[in-house]
């Protein structure tokens, strides 16, 4: 199959380029990026042989299988749009898009022409999650009725790509980082049905005595949130907390997701206690965890494609996650709780 990859930032080489790499079957035939030096160094250092500045003039010239979206939130519509029109199978980057609605229209797209279309959410390759939803799927921790997401990073806002410009990411923290772990509790769980979201957000950035400028630019370039805060009701009555921060503590690290239901309590980093009366058990099993979780999704992907079948992504968890994220910022920005759908 015939793939190439759209963006060659830090996730469009590490994650995508350097994975189709290691896939059987796989003829990596082109790369793109706006930047074309970069792209030519990306090209160069994995023996790619086309390198193109305008995704259309590659859409337009090559017959793809497969097409990898790594360019920045407010360009994955389009790009994966069109690419769904030549033909193609679409794994695109997270956040999905800067709202439900473009996302609506990529899962539109996908099913008008009958493609595959998966996300670069490498938390579904671990091997703690597969084991938790196994062990909730089958009943053991009963029904859920909450679920508590942290996510973020210590200190530490990225500054290698555009998630401080609003313009281009729709959102900070919480589209770009919070939604790995948001996505992975949200699969875990069951994919329950969000109606209602209510939401604060922040920019400690711009308050801070000495403030932490990672990316290019000056303090005023940084345009979206660094904190994000959040609570999601869903149709089934049980809700989901998420709290996500660019400038966490480092003492203040607690478990990225936590889960209460009638007969326990489950963890990430994985943790299982079952309880009976008066008394808790650990039933955690040993597992043994892959070192390239994000091999594991992009190889899901081809083989979904090469084997007519449903990616690990579906499209009823890309969209709830997105309107997740959405009710929230929708929420923050008008100081009361939102409806969803």
């Amino acid at each position: 199959m015939k793939a190439a990859v759209i963006g060659c930032g830090a996730q469009g080489r590490g994650g995508h380029v350097a994975n189709y790499h290691k896939i059987d079957d796989v003829d990596l035939v082109a790369v793109c990026d706006v930047n074309l030096e970069q792209a030519q160094t990306v090209a160069t250092e994995f023996g790619i042989p086309y390198v193109y500045s305008d995704y259309r003039e590659l859409l337009d010239k090559h017959n793809l299988d497969l097409v990898s979206v790594c360019t920045p939130h407010a360009f994955h519509r389009e790009q994966t749009v069109d690419a769904f029109e030549v033909g193609a199978n679409v794994i695109c980057e997270k956040a999905l898009a800067v709202s439900s609605a473009e996302a609506a229209e990529m899962i539109a797209a996908c099913k008008r022409h009958n493609k595959k279309m998966s996300m670069g959410l490498q938390n579904r390759g671990s091997a703690e999650g597969r084991v938790l939803k196994q062990f909730i799927d089958e009943g053991g921790l009963g029904k859920i009725y909450y679920t508590r997401v942290v996510s973020g990073h210590v200190m530490n806002i990225p500054g290698y790509s555009v998630f401080h410009k609003k313009g281009l990411s729709g959102g900070g923290v919480l589209y770009s980082t919070a939604v790995h772990t948001l996505d992975l509790a949200n699969w875990i769980i069951g994919d329950p049905t969000p109606v209602a979201a209510i939401g604060t957000i922040y920019q400690k950035v711009h308050h801070m005595k000495n403030p932490l400028i990672s990316w290019k630019g000056t303090l005023e370039d940084f345009e979206t949130e660094d904190f994000a805060a959040g609570y999601i009701r869903f149709e089934n009555d049980s809700g989901l907390s998420i709290e996500s921060n660019w400038l966490t503590h480092p003492w203040k690290i607690r478990p990225q997701i936590e889960i209460l239901g009638d007969y326990g309590v489950a963890e990430i980093p994985l943790k299982i206690f079952v309880d009976q009366g008066n008394q808790v058990f650990d039933r955690t099993p040993k597992i043994t965890e892959s070192g390239n979780h994000f091999f594991a999704v992009l190889k899901d992907f081809v083989d979904a494609v090469r084997e007519d079948r449903t990616p690990i992504v579906r499209f009823s968890q890309m969209l709830h996650v997105q309107q997740m994220m959405e009710g929230i910022y929708q929420s923050a920005e008008i100081g009361q709780e939102v409806q969803i759908g």
